[in-house]
């Protein structure tokens, strides 16, 4: 009997620097415990720039690390990136992962910025969106190639502008001109009705003459052409 507890005795002697071992490097590999830990989902389209190990931190400050890439093929290829993270830090609905580089050189590292307006914390298994760091230098091209599209087509529709104005003054000028065309036309015509008119009536009293003088006098105006 006392053999059997000295037997006890060596072996939790032995068995508890093991367990001791295999719980510190546990917690060094950076596996989760309930206690410790919380799971994370963070969707990407493209994992170039992240890997197994890529560090997440808050304000600069490391909080976990990339454990794990998940591909998804429905309904169109993107990544989740499992992050393991310290329970004690509070991250809220609507925060975002931004994957950034340190420096030139460095690293890239996952920074998560909550929101402004702060609600319920994040849960377990939860999956947030990672967006790509854009650096300032490339916002301020992009922003220097925009304002040259929009002087050059501001300059465009300037001179179509200036081309419409010389096109209604043309198309002005033309209609004056027809307008001073049809006028005299007009005038011409009216001048050349009214001689008509004239010979019409000078026509119209010489035939009256004619009638009213075979009436009088039918025999003498017979034979008046053979005098």
């Amino acid at each position: 009997m006392k053999l059997e507890k000295n037997e006890i005795r060596v072996a939790i002697f032995i068995l508890l620097p093991l367990v001791i071992l295999l719980v510190f490097v546990v917690l060094k590999l950076g596996y989760s415990f309930a206690t410790s830990t919380i799971d994370v989902y963070m969707k990407v389209d493209n994992i170039s720039s992240i890997k197994n190990g890529t560090q997440v931190k808050i304000k600069g400050y490391t909080v976990g690390r990339v454990v794990d890439i998940i591909p998804v093929y429905k309904p169109t290829l993107h990544f989740l990136a499992l992050l393991r993270i310290k329970k004690e830090i509070d991250m809220y609905e609507d925060c975002s992962a931004v994957i950034m580089n340190q420096n030139i050189i460095g690293d890239t590292v996952i920074e998560i910025r909550n929101p402004v307006k702060k609600e319920a914390l994040l849960r377990p298994g939860a999956v947030i969106e990672g967006v790509e760091y854009v650096s300032l230098e490339t916002i301020v091209q992009d922003v220097h190639a925009l304002l040259a599209t929009l002087t050059n087509t501001v300059a465009v529709i300037q001179d179509i502008s200036l081309e419409s104005k010389g096109n209604i003054r043309n198309l002005v000028a033309n209609l004056s001109k027809s307008v001073e065309t049809i006028s005299s036309v007009l005038q011409d015509s009216q001048k050349d009705i009214l001689a008509i008119m004239a010979s019409f009536r000078e026509t119209a009293k010489t035939m009256n003459d004619i009638s009213i003088e075979l009436k009088k006098h039918p025999v003498k105006f017979l034979f008046k052409g053979e005098k």
